[in-house]
């Protein structure tokens, strides 16, 4: 569209209060955070906020105050998926998670999102994986860790697909992950549900599009707060 390069930066905050978000009591500390980094981002003249994680701390605040778009990953992988087919599991990190059935529900947080994106009758199941988000992360895992990570994804697609009735993957595994898992399922999407998050953002901003005001709404106190304090 026109040739017009995108640049992405990633930041983190020095002052945030956890370390990685699984539940609501992490996601409640960090979304303060977020919303504060998100309207900093917009006064510096960023077109776009991206919050990348899946139970998207701060989301909802960061587009109340916010003009820019503001696209979190469980939002823009369920839309994606939701295209892609009838029905979608989500597989992902969730502590506690051994000995969920098929079609079972892991954390509440995790389906509140679900049903604030609309997405309930898409959803065939929550697949859930009891190992902490740097488990996940590609850069640091050996070869056995990968392979074995690799593995356990497989294997709850493919119960997602036989046991569940998915007909689409939306996976919390980075790029050697999916691949794999892909190459393993070739009938079946494997969504990306982190790399779709920035794409997603993209798409809005070329099309000038952004949140709902009407459904999101500036809060008068925080501007008045933030003003004064900056």
């Amino acid at each position: 569209m026109g040739g017009v390069e995108v640049e992405v930066v990633h930041r983190r905050s020095p002052d945030m209060p956890v370390r990685m978000v699984e539940g609501d009591y992490e996601a409640d500390l960090a979304g303060v955070v977020n919303a504060r980094m998100a309207l900093d981002a917009q006064n510096e003249g960023f077109d776009a906020v991206v919050i990348d994680c899946y139970n998207e701390p701060g989301a909802n605040a960061a587009k109340e105050v916010c003009d820019i778009p503001v696209v979190a990953s469980p939002g823009a992988s369920m839309a994606i998926a939701s295209i892609l087919g009838n029905k979608f599991s989500i597989i992902m990190t969730l502590e506690g998670a051994k000995g969920i059935q098929a079609g079972g529900i892991g954390r509440t947080a995790l389906l509140d999102i679900v049903k604030h994106y609309g997405f309930e009758e898409k959803l065939a199941s929550i697949r859930a994986i009891d190992l902490p988000p740097p488990a996940f992360d590609e850069d640091i895992l050996s070869e056995v860790e990968l392979e074995r990570l690799r593995k356990t994804v497989l294997d709850e697609a493919l119960a997602s697909v036989n046991e569940d009735g998915a007909d689409v993957i939306i996976s919390y595994g980075g790029a050697k992950v999916n691949d794999y898992v892909q190459r393993k399922l070739p009938d079946v999407p494997i969504v990306d549900s982190h790399g779709c998050t920035v794409i997603m953002a993209e798409v809005l901003v070329r099309l000038g599009l952004r949140h709902s005001k009407k459904a999101y709404p500036k809060p008068r106190k925080f501007f008045q707060y933030y003003l004064r304090t900056h």
